[in-house]
């Protein structure tokens, strides 16, 4: 991982940088990013508007990297804004998370960044061996996200999310749009481990795409959620969205 502070510019930076008071990260593939700009924009809309020039120049500086997969992350702290270079890790076939009913980790709910310390601890007190994530729950039990993406199911021709207050993922939200412009109903709904059990469930981020939850690891045992038909075009459909954004 490469470290950068922006002082009109990028410049190499050594310094601790958690906790973040905001975040936003992606998949950058080959140069190519998908929904980059819905990205910034969520960023701009806690951190303020970025700097003149930021996005061109971390742009022009990660086209400097090797190319390959990376999962450049910026950050807001305090007067200071970063930027990470992180290798990215393949992209996830399928999702296995870990299903518990534990008080809610989360403090800004609305806001990546200032949590990331407390899902961690979260992952590390709950995570079952063997899954990729932790489901966060509502108190009645509902399922509302995991510590690292959304969470989405499928059922009679409706996309239900989750009933509740959960991060505006870019991810979802380019799901949710591209199945209303298919006629596609999206409803919001309680989100169960019982549910799970007959519809299909699909975890998003930007760094994995769309990925079909597989396995829900509980307390009495493995839910295993029934595959989406048309998982392979919504796949497709996610990854063909990465495109080369021009300076």
């Amino acid at each position: 991982m490469t470290n950068y502070a922006w002082h009109d510019g990028f410049i190499p930076r050594d310094f601790p940088h958690e906790p973040f008071d905001v975040a936003d990260s992606w998949r950058q593939s080959s140069g190519r990013t998908n929904g980059l700009q819905l990205h910034v924009e969520r960023f701009s809309r806690t951190a303020g508007p970025l700097p003149s020039g930021f996005v061109d120049e971390m742009l022009a500086l990660l086209e400097q990297v090797e190319q390959g997969e990376l999962f450049p992350r910026i950050a807001a702290v305090s007067s200071l804004l970063l930027l990470d270079v992180r290798p990215a890790p393949p992209a996830r076939t399928d999702t296995k998370l870990t299903y518990v009913t534990a008080p809610d980790p989360r403090t800004y709910p609305l806001v990546k960044g200032p949590d990331f310390d407390a899902l961690r601890a979260y992952r590390e007190l709950h995570q079952k061996t063997n899954t990729d994530d932790t489901v966060i729950t509502a108190p009645d039990g509902s399922m509302l996200e995991t510590t690292t993406g959304a969470l989405v199911m499928w059922g009679n021709n409706t996309l239900y999310i989750p009933d509740g207050v959960w991060l505006p993922s870019v991810t979802l939200h380019q799901v949710t749009e591209r199945a209303e412009s298919l006629g596609i109903g999206v409803e919001p709904t309680r989100l169960t481990p019982e549910l799970a059990a007959e519809h299909p469930l699909w975890f998003l981020n930007s760094l994995h795409g769309i990925s079909p939850v597989s396995e829900i690891h509980t307390s009495s045992g493995v839910i295993t959620p029934p595959p989406h038909l048309d998982y392979a075009q919504w796949r497709d459909w996610w990854w063909d969205g990465f495109v080369f954004e021009f300076l």
